[in-house]
């Protein structure tokens, strides 16, 4: 420690000195200030917290949530194995991580993200990023959260029986039509603002969308709205005859959403790594690899969302 020389004058003097933290593993900034009765009074500077890196490169370990509901972004497959396209871009960010902070090996940590945590995840440090379909809001109340680049368009469709397809017209009210939509999505309040003489059932929790959809299996509903990506992933898991037996209407979806990863707002180094890790080409290629043969229909409104203006309107 620094020793004040006898000759300090009265007059408050600001010294500053580091002391070696070892329980903190960091120095931190101590201010001494001599006060006119001759006493001194020590302030402590406060120290930045440190960065995703820093913390990887001490841990060895990459935290990422994931969703369990969301095929085909993240979902457990028959195996009840993690699967989808966040899982597969977990493996690349891994890889950048490594060079970035060069280090031989890290270990990806996964936590399970629902409708209702995702959030709190990555504003209590949990976890470093959320990878599922987050559509990127400007009306978030949290102070350490912010979103990626986009790395998907999609928007609000319904999926019907194609038996149905003359008596639900999207541009129409759906008046006396039983829709099927999750609680606490963008969906639900398009959905009910868009249709108010509509009758809305709601469906919630992990396996909300797996039960609407079922529910319209059933002819317990009329119509389930989601994301039309979702709704194509999921149908395909329960194997449904998109095209045949069901319908994804209308063409190009009610609105756009852009989906982003959700990142803690405080680091633009690691921000940085995950925007350039999603403009990769291997990344880029993730889509198709797992959207297989819906990818043309997903690419349709990825176009349209992209530029609105050049599309045609729904029929």
């Amino acid at each position: 420690m620094s020793v004040l020389p006898r000759q300090l004058s009265r007059c408050q003097q600001i010294r500053f000195i580091r002391l070696s933290q070892s329980s903190l593993g960091s120095l931190m900034a101590i201010a001494l200030w001599l006060l006119p009765n001759g006493k001194l009074l020590l302030a402590q500077e406060p120290v930045p917290p440190p960065t995703v890196l820093e913390t990887i490169r001490t841990t060895g370990l990459l935290k990422i949530a994931v969703r369990e509901d969301a095929v085909p972004l993240g979902y457990r497959d028959l195996n009840n194995d993690w699967s989808g396209i966040c899982l597969d871009f977990a493996a690349i960010l891994k890889r950048q991580v490594i060079t970035k902070i060069q280090q031989p090996a890290i270990l990806v940590k996964l936590f399970k993200s629902t409708l209702f945590n995702r959030f709190d995840l990555v504003n209590d440090q949990v976890v470093y990023l959320e990878c599922g379909p987050n559509s990127i809001r400007q009306d978030l109340t949290y102070d350490n959260i912010t979103f990626s680049q986009p790395f998907l368009w999609t928007g609000t469709q319904f999926l019907i029986r194609a038996a149905d397809k003359q008596r639900i017209n999207p541009n129409g009210s759906l008046a006396g039509l039983k829709i099927g939509v999750l609680r606490y999505t963008t969906n639900e309040k398009l959905i009910q603002e868009r249709y108010p003489e509509a009758t809305i059932q709601i469906f919630q929790g992990a396996t909300g969308r797996l039960r609407g959809i079922q529910a319209l299996r059933q002819e317990r509903i009329d119509a389930f709205a989601s994301d039309g990506i979702l709704l194509l992933g999921e149908a395909l898991s329960q194997n449904l005859a998109i095209g045949q037996d069901y319908l994804i209407v209308p063409p190009i979806p009610l609105n756009c959403e852009q989906y982003g990863l959700i990142l803690p707002r405080q680091d633009p180094q690691w921000i940085e790594l995950i925007n350039q890790t999603l403009a990769l080409p291997e990344t880029q290629r993730l889509k198709q690899k797992w959207l297989g043969p819906i990818f043309p229909q997903v690419q349709k409104v990825i176009n349209y969302c992209q530029n609105p203006t050049e599309a045609p309107p729904n029929p």
